[in-house]
């Protein structure tokens, strides 16, 4: 059973976010019967959780949230991106439906601390808040295991169908977190035309999603007879370990 000592102490106070109700009581459920931690703040909509940041983020030891899923537009990860911006001190562990390496590490990449699967154990759960509240970063061993063997994948030499300049902008754009309108109004093109060269694009390269774009991005630079070095995008280091 972890345990949550505080140098304050005081328990660790958590604002949890999530479009499902049921979902939320359940978290809360889990998280109650452990001592050391308090929920502070349950939310369905992320407008809710910005206001409450705003007015008491200097309270608030940990955002348990689900961001993800990632369409199109991006908006979970432009959502992890402003808030470890805006709220640096304050760590993000991401709950999500969607598991694979490539949304892990887009997850972390925008500023997550953590990443758990909804389908998790809730001693697990436990375990990630324990460690993510504590300054540390936490994956799932069978999502890191996910993560290496993608590596050992990458390694291999490629040489992908050739991407238009268009099509290789967009993919771009769509690893920045650029929303589909906002490509539009870059680009001077519809978003209609835009979706329909990313589509072409994920045929090409032989991807399904914007996680599975991540995982493959050096097929970008292997597309323009770049060289590509392995490894260039891994999880971060100490991964499930509180700091100190």
């Amino acid at each position: 059973m972890p345990t949550f000592p505080s140098p304050r102490d005081s328990p660790y106070r958590l604002l949890l976010l999530d479009p499902h109700p049921l979902l939320r009581h359940g978290v809360q459920e889990v998280l109650a019967r452990q001592a050391g931690l308090q929920v502070d703040g349950s939310y369905g909509r992320s407008g809710d959780l910005l206001q409450r940041l705003q007015q008491q983020a200097a309270a608030i030891d940990l955002l348990l949230v689900d961001a993800l899923p990632m369409g199109d537009s991006g908006e979970g990860l432009e959502l992890l991106r402003h808030l470890s911006r805006h709220w640096p001190a304050v760590p993000i562990l991401v709950l999500s439906a969607h598991c694979n390496a490539g949304v892990v590490s887009l997850a972390l990449q925008a500023g997550a601390r953590g990443f758990l699967s909804k389908a998790c154990a809730p001693q697990m759960l436990l375990r990630a808040v324990s460690v993510v509240a504590r300054g540390g970063r936490f994956v799932p061993p069978e999502l890191r295991a996910q993560w290496n063997q993608s590596r050992r994948q990458r390694q291999q030499p490629v040489r992908p169908p050739r991407l238009s300049t268009r099509e290789r902008t967009v993919l771009q754009w769509v690893l920045r977190g650029c929303s589909t309108g906002e490509m539009a109004h870059r680009s001077g093109r519809t978003a209609s035309t835009i979706s329909t060269q990313k589509r072409a694009a994920y045929r090409k390269l032989g991807i399904r999603n914007d996680g599975e774009l991540f995982r493959f991005r050096h097929l970008i630079d292997a597309d323009r007879g770049g060289v590509t070095r392995p490894g260039t995008a891994s999880l971060p280091p100490a991964l499930n370990r509180p700091r100190g």
